[in-house]
């Protein structure tokens, strides 16, 4: 049996390090987002010949100096551009300065007004908020009941912190790639994210159901045993579970386009830090939080 919980304290520095990194990440880089929180324009436009890449792009429209430009590729034929809100005059002369790049069709053009976007971003932040409180609630009412040491209650705030850790770690390294390649946090990262937070929740439920029943067939050992064991009885269903999944969103990522790249990244990023989390922090932090009780 592998001593996960004798081995706690290494967990949980690494753990803090990784979070303090990622906090100070997104506090000096900042998170970059699209123009579906900021508003913004955004061009799909169909080619007739070879695709353009985003660096032919960005140097046919250099001249415009416009701002957080965005190109990705939809489909076989198409591009998508994402830029500051364009009048008609820059719109006109964007679609000029496109020429240089191919023969194409201009399939859609569309602006976002920044109320809207600001609206949407609010949302979603209240999204973010309700969901992870909306967990804490259910784990404690779930655990209500549960016998030993610990409250039910705890059970919740436990989930609650590494729910917001399995968040700040995606967020992390998207503002450190924000900041080295541009990448924008969008509605479908958003969704990843909060994907994200389904899958770690359940993830923690299967390692807390598991502590449950084995304090009820064993009241003769100790919390620490009971937890350790739990780990190790749920290993095989974590890792196993975390690679079926992973290898579709692994797909996605390497043939789903660039539109669907960052999306299967975070997901990619949640999956690792969700499995991670369950096995090296959900019960771990528990044993700390009863062992500092006992001291008082």
């Amino acid at each position: 049996m592998i001593q996960f919980i004798k081995h706690k304290n290494i967990f949980l520095v690494l753990t803090l390090i990784g979070v303090v990194a990622c906090i100070a990440a997104i506090a000096v880089y900042r998170l970059k987002p699209s123009i579906e929180f900021t508003g913004g324009s955004i061009l799909e436009l169909q080619y007739k010949g070879a695709l353009p890449n985003a660096a032919a792009v960005n140097d046919a429209i250099k001249d415009l100096n416009l701002k957080d430009i965005s190109v990705y590729t939809v489909g076989s034929d198409s591009i998508s551009l994402r830029t500051e809100t364009l009048s008609q005059d820059t719109h006109v002369k964007l679609l000029a300065d496109l020429k240089k790049t191919g023969d194409f069709q201009e399939k859609s053009f569309e602006t976002i007004g920044p109320v809207v976007g600001n609206e949407i971003k609010n949302r979603t932040v209240a999204l973010i908020i309700v969901s992870l409180l909306a967990m804490l609630i259910y784990i404690a009412i779930a655990f209500k009941n549960v016998p030993g040491p610990i409250s039910s209650w705890k059970y919740g705030v436990a989930s609650f912190a590494i729910l917001t850790h399995d968040v700040l770690v995606p967020l992390g390294v998207l503002a450190v790639l924000g900041k080295e390649y541009g990448v924008q946090i969008t509605v479908p990262i958003i969704t990843a994210l909060l994907t994200v937070v389904g899958y770690a929740i359940n993830n923690v439920i299967v390692v807390y159901d598991r502590i449950r029943e084995n304090l009820t067939r064993d009241r003769k050992a100790s919390f620490e045993e009971i937890a350790n064991r739990a780990i190790n009885q749920t290993l095989s269903r974590q890792i196993n579970t975390s690679l079926a999944t992973l290898l579709p969103v692994f797909a996605i990522y390497f043939w789903g386009g660039d539109t669907l790249k960052y999306f299967a990244l975070a997901l990619i990023l949640g999956i690792v830090t969700g499995t991670y989390s369950s096995i090296f922090l959900s019960s771990q932090i528990l044993v700390v939080w009863m062992k500092l009780g006992k001291k008082k």
